[in-house]
């Protein structure tokens, strides 16, 4: 899910001599909630209604706007804008189509929309987010490892605790997974008791990851291992030539390889 995809246009603007009051009330006819601020087709700021409300309506708008607003380019995964939206704490953010003002994006807007691609469960994103981001990496040919993550005999736990507790051990050990992550990884629950991990960190820090996954861990009081397939562009020859979803089945039928009881590799 792309920036362009949910940003808002058309772009109104107001010039920076233009008093606050005249910027109150074009907002208030367009029934909006901020401004461009643009002299000359050069953007200098953005004056919200939370600028005018601080600001006596006599004052031009140069005196109120937010300058050198943080743009960000159509094509940026909303993810990411919405990560630069929080670590900068921004409301919004202009879009961009090669340098021109396209559109503008709020940070409401872009949680509402991910809240489709996620999973009501566990909070994780679900599968179409990691299938962008591996396909947008496959595209530019940057190198990962995709980690497909199958929880051991999870049908029996559910037998013998019943699925309320199932639930529970999922979301637990979705916490669990997600706490070990870092800016270079991106989770997934992918079906049921499956997750997938892609990243792309160096390959001496994945080592230390898989150590950990391989560990059993403690959720709900139930000890919980997993089988996990890995595909990566430094072992498979002809990983830029697959697509992500011949990927994903790679490190799927690896995963269910090492699953107790199976004999096949």
């Amino acid at each position: 899910m792309r920036v362009g995809d949910m940003m808002s246009t058309p772009v109104w603007t107001v010039t920076s001599s233009k008093s606050v009051r005249y910027a109150s009330e074009l907002m208030s006819q367009l029934k909006i909630g901020s401004l461009v601020v643009q002299d000359y087709e050069t953007v200098l700021g953005i004056i919200t209604s939370r600028d005018i409300r601080e600001t006596h309506p006599n004052r031009i708008v140069a005196d109120a706007m937010t300058s050198e607003p943080v743009c960000v380019p159509i094509a940026s995964f909303a993810w990411d804008a919405l990560d630069t939206m929080e670590r900068l704490q921004l409301e919004r953010l202009l879009v961009t189509d090669k340098e021109h003002l396209c559109g503008m994006i709020t940070r409401d807007t872009i949680r509402i929309r991910l809240k489709e691609l996620q999973d009501p469960m566990t909070g994780l994103f679900r599968q179409p987010f990691v299938h962008s981001i591996g396909t947008d990496f496959l595209r530019k040919k940057r190198g990962f490892h995709l980690l497909f993550i199958d929880l051991n005999n999870f049908g029996e736990i559910n037998k013998q605790y019943g699925h309320p507790i199932g639930d529970d051990l999922i979301r637990g050990y979705s916490e669990w997974l997600d706490s070990l992550g870092t800016s270079d990884d991106y989770l997934c629950r992918y079906a049921g008791d499956e997750f997938v991990i892609l990243s792309a960190r160096p390959a001496a820090s994945l080592l230390q990851l898989v150590e950990v996954l391989h560990e059993p861990v403690m959720i709900e009081g139930i000890e919980v291992t997993t089988a996990i397939g890995i595909v990566s562009d430094l072992s498979e020859p002809d990983f830029f030539q697959m697509s992500f979803r011949e990927l994903i089945s790679r490190a799927s039928l690896h995963s269910t390889s090492l699953k107790p009881g199976n004999t096949y590799a």
